[in-house]
């Protein structure tokens, strides 16, 4: 009977241990896998905006339309011969 208290109170010092040894180094996978999981989601964003701006760089080369529709919009710019009217509200 000893002999079994024994080896009951052996294996839950073991485990104990274990559990211990092992709880701080799973905490700091966890957080590692976290914070992975956090640049791999901003590395998705950025490219996919890279690849927009890989798009507008592309249009603003070869894309009369386009160099067209940024310089009356962004630029403010108009044809010859247009005329701009503004309306306040």
């Amino acid at each position: 009977m000893k002999k079994l208290i024994l080896r009951v109170a052996l294996v839950l010092t073991l485990t104990s241990v274990t559990i211990y040894a092992f709880a701080k180094e799973f905490s700091e996978f966890n957080a590692l896998y976290r914070e992975n999981q956090r640049i791999k989601g901003k590395t998705a964003e950025l490219k996919s905006a890279n690849d927009d701006l890989r798009k507008k760089i592309e249009g603003l080369k070869n894309d009369k339309l386009y160099i067209e529709k940024v310089a009356r919009e962004q630029l403010g710019m108009i044809k010859q011969g247009e005329k701009v009217y503004k309306f306040e509200e």
